[in-house]
């Protein structure tokens, strides 16, 4: 009975785990390194053939670039 018990709040446990990283997500991981990065991470502007300015964002960590739209 125990035994049982405890498979419950094991498998309770995992799945408030997962709700709680998807409830709150720090950021989005980085292809190249692996690491969390910021939503709120640096973003540089280049200028673009056409004149307009376009904006990208570099992992602090390994300096890749990082694609939001994914």
């Amino acid at each position: 009975m125990i035994f049982i018990f405890l498979i419950v709040l094991f498998i309770l446990a995992v799945v408030l785990l997962f709700a709680y990283q998807k409830i709150y997500n720090p950021g989005k991981l980085c292809r190249v390194c692996y690491r969390v990065v910021p939503e709120m991470v640096f973003t540089d502007e280049t200028e673009e053939e056409d004149g307009m300015l376009d904006y990208y964002a570099k992992c602090p960590f390994c300096d890749s670039e990082l694609n939001w739209d994914d």
